[in-house]
């Protein structure tokens, strides 16, 4: 968790391009970068962000907001089944 909140930071005080964020939270989680979800479209400078990944029923996401500020934080899945709201089918 630590290490994907200091991810997102680095990458918000330099700015970004689209891919590296998702890069960034599978390096961090230790996962591929197609098992993580993204949403967002600022990302020079990285504003507005969020990132999630996980294993069965666990998730990381990641946020940066839009000051910038970065956080991670360890949930559970969404009842649609993925890490971050509102990408499921519901």
């Amino acid at each position: 968790m630590k290490a994907l909140a200091a991810a997102l930071r680095k990458l918000a005080a330099t700015g970004t391009t689209e891919s590296a964020p998702r890069a960034a939270a599978a390096e961090a989680l230790g996962m591929s970068a197609g098992r993580i979800e993204m949403q967002g479209t600022r990302f020079a400078p990285l504003r507005d962000v969020l990132v999630g990944g996980g294993e069965d029923r666990v998730c990381v996401n990641g946020t940066v907001d839009s000051t910038g500020r970065a956080d991670a934080e360890v949930i559970g899945r969404t009842a649609d089944g993925t890490c971050l709201p509102g990408l499921g089918g519901h």
